[in-house]
């Protein structure tokens, strides 16, 4: 094991993670993490080469000059500034020097912009009678107290520490640091590196720095459903190992004492199984939990820096927090194994011979088939609600299912138990529908847009796709089918005529297209990043990687109709398609595109598929009706 386990006590950016006091002399290792040098010195303490993170368990190589050469948290020091600021707003009695004439026995009354801090009230008559400080903004010290102005806004100069009377106003592109005018004709001239107004360049490195956040969130609501499948499959397998055991008895009663020593064998071998699996398990929640604690540090981080952080503090952290999210963004997550714990005894013929055991101790491998799926419960085909022609399906935050009713140009919500809870009207006879990770409903119809709609049907903006000719969709010539949402928390969307998939952020900023082989009619994205498109109308199934390069095709597993249609993934990097021209569900392996089994027979005509939260249901939209399949204890 670790020296210490991952933890994700983050609340407080500015408590050091060794003390749990606030962090002095802040120093930060790659991952973020950040400790008071004092602590971090102290529990290198011993080590020659490496350090391990207290937090998230990584290693880091020492640096030559030693702890102390790790690179300076300045953002800790703004937060920290900003509390003392807070404070001092909360408590007027406070003493804190003027900023402009350095008095210390004067009350605050305002803070002073230029003067890059608190101002007593004679400097304040003063600014506002001469020229000299016309530039200067003060804001009065009631409006900070009432919140009328947020003390996040409140500018702070910062200056350079070889020239300490200039302030840093450029960025150095060539060398990644901050520079003041002096710098710039001595350290970094324009001649040989390229200068830039701080501010400008924040305004691209905050874009930087937003795009992999969304990114990230992405990968985090993945950990989560990862994390989540791993307790259930550990909550498993001890009532499954004793289920087992209890097998093993029964079985070794029908032999009497003649089997005795043989039971006690088998179950060490049990507890033998079930320790090795636990061991695996554990190994993957505590790695899971080590990302989670580093996607919720390095989300915190930058989404404060984004929001509050001075240019300077951006631009000082810009590097590291980009390097920490885009290895983030690009996590590949392993697949969950639901049959670790299905641990179970298969009992052997008991014969006369004492030496003979009773049976061997297995794990069901996921290739023994893909379950026994039954029809629980049907809906939605009676009523005012009813489907008219039902398409694509999604599953909501709240459990709820998400239908597009094609023909009733509507988006028709229903309890997971069946009952209609309420519908949103959307033109242009909707196709597909998903849920993104803030809970917004993305619709794709048989206009030239896409469509965005909060959780109460109020549709909160419209997009175009673009082709990859860099054309924006025309409505004349555009129908967008397909929709899915990538593991980097992006948005494919599949227009039918022209045959692309155009890929946006989740606010409907292009990002780049790609010409697909066939009509994009559904899409899914599995657990590898493979995007997987069918066509229906005789159709093979097509797989992609994320750039779009085609890298093999799936047809169907037997000499019958083949019209692919809605699709699925996985926690375990399954596929499962419908088959609309024959009503089967399929399923098949994302990772090497085997055909694994048939899920179910009992449908008519499938479109739109999505597995319940659980996955344990299964949803399956029908022209006119909602089927759920339940999986069956085998």
């Amino acid at each position: 094991m670790a020296e210490s386990k991952p933890t994700s006590n983050n609340k407080d950016l500015t408590e050091c993670g060794i003390c749990l006091c606030t962090i002095e002399e802040p120093k930060a290792l790659p991952c973020l993490h950040t400790f008071c040098l004092k602590c971090l010195t102290k529990w290198a303490e011993g080590k020659k080469d490496t350090i391990r993170c207290p937090i998230c368990v990584q290693d880091f190589s020492i640096p030559g000059d030693g702890v102390k050469a790790f690179r300076t948290n300045f953002f800790i020091n703004t937060l920290k500034d900003r509390q003392a600021t807070a404070m001092t707003i909360q408590s007027r009695d406070t003493v804190v020097p003027c900023a402009s004439c350095g008095a210390v026995d004067e009350r605050v009354e305002g803070h002073c912009s230029g003067c890059g801090g608190f101002i007593c009230g004679g400097c304040i008559a003063m600014h506002s009678k001469l020229k000299t400080f016309s530039n200067h903004k003060v804001i009065p010290y009631e409006d900070l107290k009432s919140g009328k102005v947020d003390i996040r806004n409140l500018s702070q100069k910062k200056y350079c520490k070889i020239h300490e009377d200039q302030v840093l106003w450029f960025y150095c592109e060539t060398c990644g640091v901050l520079t003041c005018r002096d710098c710039t004709v001595v350290d970094h001239p324009a001649l040989s590196h390229s200068l830039v107004n701080l501010e400008s360049v924040s305004k691209g490195h905050k874009k930087d720095i937003e795009q992999l956040i969304e990114n990230c969130e992405g990968v985090k609501k993945r950990t989560e459903a990862v994390l989540k499948m791993v307790a259930n499959v550990s909550d498993q397998l001890n009532p499954n190992a004793t289920k087992a055991k209890a097998e093993i008895d029964e079985s070794f009663n029908k032999a009497l004492k003649l089997l005795e020593n043989n039971r006690d064998q088998l179950k060490r071998e049990v507890d033998k199984v079930r320790a090795v699996t636990k061991k695996q398990l554990d190994a993957q929640t505590d790695e899971i939990q080590v990302l989670q604690t580093r996607l919720q540090t390095a989300l915190q981080m930058a989404t404060e820096v984004v929001k509050t952080g001075s240019d300077y503090d951006l631009a000082l952290i810009y590097t590291s927090l980009k390097t920490n999210l885009t290895e983030l963004r690009d996590v590949k997550l392993a697949p969950v194994d639901k049959q670790k714990a299905a641990v179970h005894f298969k009992s052997a013929h008991i014969g006369q011979e004492t030496t003979q055991k009773l049976g061997s101790v297995l794990v069901k491998q996921r290739k023994e088939g893909v379950g026994v799926w039954k029809l629980d419960r049907s809906f939605g085909d009676v009523g005012a609600e009813k489907l008219k022609y039902g398409r694509g399906v999604a599953i909501t935050q709240e459990g709820d299912i998400a239908v597009a009713d094609m023909a009733d140009s509507a988006v028709k919500i229903y309890k997971k138990d069946g009952q209609f809870k309420s519908s949103i009207t959307v033109p242009d006879n909707p196709w597909n529908v998903v849920v993104s990770s803030d809970g917004k409903l993305i619709v794709t119809n048989l206009s030239a847009s896409v469509s965005i709609y909060d959780g109460k049907g109020n549709q909160k903006h419209q997009f175009p796709t673009k082709s990859p000719d860099n054309v924006s969709s025309d409505t004349r010539d555009t129908t967008h089918w397909g929709l899915a949402i990538d593991n980097y928390n992006n948005l494919l969307v599949g227009e039918t005529r022209q045959k692309y998939i155009s890929k946006h952020h989740l606010d409907g900023t292009h990002i780049t297209s790609f010409k697909v082989p066939i009509s994009p009619v559904f899409i899914t994205v599995s657990l590898d990043a493979k995007i997987f498109i069918s066509g229906g109308m005789d159709t093979d199934v097509h797989i992609l990687n994320e750039n779009g390069v085609h890298l093999q095709t799936l047809t169907a597993p037997q000499d019958s109709g083949w019209s692919p249609y809605g699709m699925c993934c996985t926690s375990t990097n399954e596929i499962y398609i419908s088959n609309t021209s024959s009503g089967v569900i399929y399923c098949y392996s994302a990772e090497t595109g085997a055909y694994i089994g048939c899920l179910t027979k009992d449908v008519s005509k499938p479109a739109g598929l999505a597995l319940m939260n659980d996955e344990n249901q299964l949803v399956v939209v029908e022209d006119y009706c909602i089927k759920i399949f339940k999986v069956q204890n085998q």
